[in-house]
């Protein structure tokens, strides 16, 4: 199964137009929708977007952004992820992100976060397929 994954910095800056990303991340949610989220960052982006708590959902329905995510069966891999990567530290939705990276067959991430998603690696140690902003 291919996927394409939306990370926190995705959503945030397709909602937020102060974001220097914002131009970049609502073309790409609207070519490639939709993608898939888990709850992790949906939570992630509604504590960041205090000002429009709801809007990461609304973009789910839309159909933007699809769930479909369950964190039971991966817990273990959720939790030996941030053990492996405290020193960032890597946190619960960058886990998870990762986690459904590793689930799909051929899967891509969007992601602003180019720092630690160019740390993370899937558990075969190859790197987590991202797409980012061009740099600046």
């Amino acid at each position: 199964m291919s996927a394409r994954i939306a990370d926190t910095g995705l959503i945030v800056a397709a909602l937020d137009r102060s974001d220097a990303f914002h131009g970049w991340a609502l073309a790409e949610l609207d070519r490639f929708k939709p993608f898939q989220v888990c709850e992790a960052v949906l939570t992630e982006a509604g504590a960041l977007l205090s000002h429009q708590l709801a809007a990461p959902v609304e973009l789910v329905r839309r159909g933007w952004l699809e769930t479909g995510f369950s964190l039971g069966p991966h817990l273990d891999r959720v939790a030996a992820l941030m053990a492996k990567y405290a020193d960032r530290p890597m946190d619960f939705a960058d886990a998870c992100v990762v986690v459904m990276a590793e689930e799909a067959r051929r899967s891509t991430v969007w992601t602003v976060d180019r720092a630690d998603f160019s740390v993370y690696r899937l558990r075969r140690g190859e790197p987590v397929p991202c797409r980012f902003p061009p740099l600046r």
